[in-house]
C-alpha cells in the first residue's frame, strides 16, 4: 500500500520541523542520515530525540554543522 503526505506550506515550513514530522511518521533516522549520506555534503550531522512540550509529544531533529 502506498501512501501520500500533502503539505500545506502557504505560511512556510521549516526543515527541521520537517524532518521531525517524518520522523515521527515513521522514516528511520538511520534511514534519513543513509540517504542524506548520498548528497555531496560535509560538516553536518543529524541528531533527533524525544520532546513533550505543551502537551504535544513530538521528534525534535537538529541538523548539527
Amino acid at each position: 500500500m502506498s501512501r501520500i503526505a500533502y503539505l500545506d506550506c502557504s505560511s512556510g515550513a521549516s526543515g527541521d520541523m520537517l524532518l521531525g514530522a517524518l520522523v515521527d511518521l515513521g522514516l528511520s533516522v538511520d534511514a534519513l542520515r543513509g540517504e542524506l549520506g548520498k548528497l555531496p555534503l560535509t560538516g553536518y550531522r543529524i541528531e533527533a530525540h524525544k520532546v513533550h512540550r505543551s502537551g504535544l509529544h513530538a521528534t525534535k531533529v537538529d541538523v548539527v554543522t
